[in-house]
């Protein structure tokens, strides 16, 4: 079949002219990449959503602003335990790096996750997408991995900067790296499992509502609302049933995990808990599973 454009020109007292062109169409006959070149390339438009880059400069304030809050603790604090000669030992703990840091990670997905899922509501482009190769999941998935890794660049740059201080700052570079060594995998498993709870959660959420305000707040909600009451509850009878309300918090649930899994002792709060470590695991893997399921279960009834 052959396309037909009409070529129309007129001029003033003269009459209408015309010529047909045949043009033809032409099948594709380059490489054809698949739903895996689709999900890839989600993924890196996603991931740089996330950080705002293509878009106007106020989109990227939120993001890099919470990622120079969260590197520029540990810079300070390596430069200032190399100008005291080592004399002053670095204040900034692996094991306790995830609490101080726990309100920035809250603000990042209750900013960027709604933003991820909402805009394409709002612009109502979901059409487009499922019109090619990729598949619903295969969207929910792209947008979950995007955020992910969001949040552990943002967990793991500034430890990285600390790990790289406390080693080149070490009398015996072999032996210090070896010392701090041992704290890597801990360090990636719990980076890992907080980045996976939180943006499973956020996504999720967002996915639910075009509007950013309310998914904004409801994120919010969940995250703050379950810590005023697990701390509450825990407060009220810490050593009764009540105590396993610490559970039902993401960021409580987190810490502890975090606690377990560098052998530290909690905080004082699920000190006071005395909760078995494996419940922490157990927890915030069951919150992550629900997140997904919900997010899976949105994007399989959404109406493109």
């Amino acid at each position: 079949m052959s396309g037909q454009l009409v070529d129309r020109t007129t001029a003033p007292g003269a009459a209408l002219s015309g010529s047909i062109y045949d043009l033809g169409y032409q099948h594709y006959d380059g490489p054809r990449l698949g739903p895996g070149a689709a999900v890839l390339a989600l993924f890196v438009e996603s991931l740089r959503s996330c950080w705002g880059l293509g878009r106007p400069t106020r989109s990227k304030i939120v993001p890099m602003g919470l990622l120079g809050i969260a590197v520029l603790p540990a810079l300070f604090a390596v430069a200032f335990e190399s100008l005291a000669g080592g004399l002053v030992r670095n204040p900034i703990r692996y094991d306790g790096y995830f609490s101080s840091i726990v309100q920035i990670l809250i603000l990042f997905v209750a900013a960027q996750a709604p933003e991820l899922v909402g805009r394409d509501q709002r612009s109502r482009v979901l059409a487009l997408y499922f019109s090619r190769p990729l598949a619903r999941l295969s969207y929910a998935a792209a947008k979950l991995s995007a955020l992910v890794t969001s949040l552990l660049l943002i967990t793991l740059l500034p430890q990285a900067v600390i790990f790289a201080g406390k080693v080149l700052m070490g009398k015996d570079l072999v032996a210090s790296f070896e010392q701090n060594i041992e704290v890597v995998p801990p360090i990636l498993f719990t980076s890992a499992v907080a980045a996976v709870v939180m943006a499973s959660i956020a996504l999720a959420v967002g996915s639910y509502t075009p509007r950013r305000a309310y998914a904004t707040a409801a994120i919010f909600a969940i995250f703050y609302l379950t810590l005023a009451g697990a701390t509450v509850a825990a407060q009220i009878d810490a050593s009764g049933p009540t105590r396993y309300v610490v559970l039902g918090s993401p960021t409580l649930a987190l810490e502890g995990l975090t606690a377990w899994s560098f052998d530290v002792p909690p905080d004082d709060l699920l000190r006071r808990a005395r909760l078995p470590d494996e419940l922490y695991l157990v927890a915030t893997s069951g919150m992550a599973l629900l997140a997904l399921v919900l997010l899976a279960l949105r994007y399989r009834r959404i109406a493109a």
